[in-house]
């Protein structure tokens, strides 16, 4: 009789001589004794197959984060602190306070404010600024800008009656500038009513008779400002006792007082007048120079509530 092959050498076993075994799957395997001795060669090679890409990236995956979770926990157990690496700072902005070294900027979209701009008023548009050559009067003769108006306190800047304009009808004066005769500006007021400069200047003149030299001016004064033009303020009730030739006054300055000296038919009010000078450079009480209509500086002339007091300056000439 003979048995089964022995799973090591493949040779018959005989059942007296061979050794049994049982398998996990339940076969009974007789081995050589020999055989049963030495370890099992393997009857054929391990193949290890490669996982596929996807598979592989799943598996260093899995193996980082499980590498990760346990650093993290051995860190915790021990109570340590991890610091991140130095490199890892780069991507962070750190905050820490900076002096400013530069003012704020307005950026290219922002809009800036806008700057404070004059407002025309009707009477100004009215009376336009006269120009010579081509330029503004008040930027040749720069006293013309910033007038104080003569009567403190005034309800107008100019009167409404045409009578009182310049170049008004007026018997038995004749200056080509002059229009029908009126070489100044009438302006109301009560009698009494303080008088002042309109811009800083020189007197040249002082009439402190009751009906002038003409019998038609009254008590005046005539200012020459500093760039030659001559200001007349006529019909005055009183002058100044302190003010005389050569005197220096300032812009709303005290000069007098507005009155009806020499006004026969009119009601109170001062005869306003503005002269240019033909030569400009000349100085004192000249008569080379020309009437111009004062209404175009008067309309933008500052009313001012009250006299400014003050002592002239002697001998500016």
């Amino acid at each position: 009789m003979t048995g089964p092959a022995c799973p090591r050498c493949a040779t018959i076993v005989a059942l007296v001589d061979g050794h049994p075994h049982v398998t996990a799957a339940g076969v009974v395997e007789l081995w050589h004794r020999d055989c049963w001795g030495r370890p099992a060669e393997l009857a054929a090679p391990l193949v290890v197959v490669a996982p596929a890409p996807r598979a592989g990236r799943v598996i260093w995956a899995a193996i980082a984060s499980s590498a990760v979770l346990a650093i993290g926990v051995a860190h915790f157990a021990f109570g340590e602190v991890v610091q991140p690496p130095a490199a890892s700072l780069a991507n962070f902005d750190v905050m820490r306070p900076e002096a400013i070294t530069e003012p704020v900027r307005v950026e290219a979209h922002e809009v800036a404010p806008p700057k404070p701009m004059h407002v025309t008023t009707p009477l100004e548009d009215h009376y336009q600024m006269p120009t010579y050559d081509g330029v503004p009067l008040d930027e040749q003769y720069p006293s013309l800008h910033g007038w104080i108006h003569p009567v403190t306190a005034s309800k107008e800047l100019m009167p409404e009656l045409r009578a009182r304009h310049f170049g008004a009808e007026r018997a038995g004066i004749e200056r080509p500038e002059c229009g029908a005769g009126h070489c100044g500006v009438d302006l109301d007021g009560p009698e009494g009513r303080p008088l002042v400069s309109v811009a800083d200047g020189t007197i040249v003149r002082i009439e402190r008779s009751e009906l002038g030299l003409d019998h038609l001016s009254g008590r005046y004064i005539r200012i020459q400002h500093d760039d030659g033009t001559l200001t007349a303020y006529m019909h005055m009730d009183d002058v100044a006792e302190e003010l005389a030739v050569g005197d220096r006054v300032l812009a709303g300055q005290y000069i007098g007082t507005l009155g009806a000296t020499a006004v026969y038919e009119a009601p109170p009010h001062c005869h306003f007048s503005l002269e240019i000078p033909n030569h400009p450079g000349r100085k004192g009480d000249t008569t080379d120079t020309r009437y111009v209509d004062p209404a175009p500086f008067l309309v933008r002339s500052t009313i001012a509530p009250r006299a400014e007091r003050k002592h002239p300056v002697k001998n500016a000439f």
